[in-house]
């Protein structure tokens, strides 16, 4: 008799945790805030010197709020900055930095050279592509 509850009851503590989950990631995702300050923690990350594995070069225009906003806002995007929150959910924050740091350098050579540093109209950002080698 009471093992006819215990289903009931695992099914709602499982409903439960998954909205919860859902909760958190929907409104880590909608929240421009928490991904700026995502982003920003794992650059500073990756320009800290006493970080295993870090580079000493100084990340140019990190303090700036206005770039890194527009970084987030325009760059990333919401699926960019929720992709890197996948990663570092199921990586190391060494993995993340490294990423965040090649798509910030990416972005801040293209604000300077004058190209495009939005996505185009079909809403694919464009990566050169290499020549296939010939042997």
């Amino acid at each position: 008799m009471g093992s006819s509850r215990r289903p009931r009851i695992n099914t709602f503590v499982c409903c439960f945790f998954t909205g919860y989950s859902f909760l958190i990631w929907f409104i880590r995702a909608v929240l421009t805030p928490d991904r700026v300050r995502f982003v920003r923690c794992h650059l500073l990350r990756r320009a800290d010197p006493l970080s295993a594995g870090s580079s000493t070069a100084p990340l140019v225009g990190v303090e700036d709020t206005q770039a890194l906003v527009q970084f987030v806002g325009d760059y990333l995007r919401v699926d960019g900055v929720f992709l890197l929150r996948l990663i570092a959910h199921n990586t190391n924050g060494v993995a993340v930095a490294e990423i965040t740091l090649a798509l910030w350098n990416d972005w801040c050579e293209r604000r300077m050279n004058g190209r495009n540093t939005e996505a185009d109209s079909s809403g694919i950002l464009t990566v050169p592509r290499r020549l296939p080698s010939v042997e």
